[in-house]
């Protein structure tokens, strides 16, 4: 039978291995790779995991669900788009995304409320049907080709960082950078504002579905 002091020292070890395990799991990636990370330092969410409360719906609300930590669009159903509250100028956007085989959709950044957002600011493609470089996934939809073209998979959550600064915009799709592009360098661009919404497309394919989750921004000095 276990002395005192043997039975103290065996509880004080099982304690400290459960302390260590509950900080780990409260660092950001360090949890199951499938579900919604922190949000890093710096960073404010724009989605509460519960309601559409933080963006402006630009088309019917009923094309729009949350459901499991995620928005939901499915195809056909006239969300249009969601419109962040504010204006942003110089920021990073981060946003994980699952897109269905032959989905089509996109985040927009620097838009205005009126007109197409894909044409007052820029969309940034979700797509995996068959595209050319300019209007595939992470593309700069028919401003800025990929190079490299990054991974599409149907039914795969994958994130993109896009960070806008000035004229310059990259795109990181899955940590790897596939656009890097400055505005000021063509005619077809030069002229497009600095400052705009951000947005999120609905499942703009004739049959799918797309997801968001982990929405967050932040803004550049």
């Amino acid at each position: 039978m276990k002395s005192w002091h043997e039975l103290k020292g065996t509880l004080m070890k099982h304690v400290h291995i459960y302390s260590v395990v509950l900080m780990l799991l409260a660092i950001p990636g360090v949890a199951h790779a499938d579900k919604p990370q922190q949000d890093e330092k710096g960073f404010v969410s724009l989605f509460n995991a519960k309601d559409l409360s933080d963006w402006v719906v630009m088309g019917k609300k009923e094309g729009w669900k949350v459901q499991d930590d995620m928005i939901h669009s499915g195809s056909k159903t006239g969300g249009a788009w969601l419109r962040s509250e504010k204006k942003y100028g110089d920021f990073v956007f981060k946003v994980d995304w699952k897109v269905s085989q032959g989905g089509n959709s996109g985040v927009f950044i620097r838009s205005t409320k009126k007109g197409y957002p894909w044409k007052t600011g820029y969309e940034v493609q979700i797509s995996n049907a068959p595209r050319d470089d300019s209007h595939c996934t992470g593309s700069l939809y028919d401003y800025a080709a990929v190079d490299p073209r990054p991974d599409e998979s149907a039914d795969t959550w994958h994130t993109f960082e896009i960070r806008c600064q000035g004229t310059r915009i990259t795109v990181k799709c899955d940590e790897v950078t596939c656009v890097d592009f400055d505005q000021s360098t063509t005619d077809k661009t030069k002229g497009k504002p600095l400052e705009g919404y951000v947005g999120l497309q609905d499942s703009h394919a004739s049959d799918g579905y797309i997801e968001y989750r982990n929405i967050r921004i932040k803004q550049l000095q």
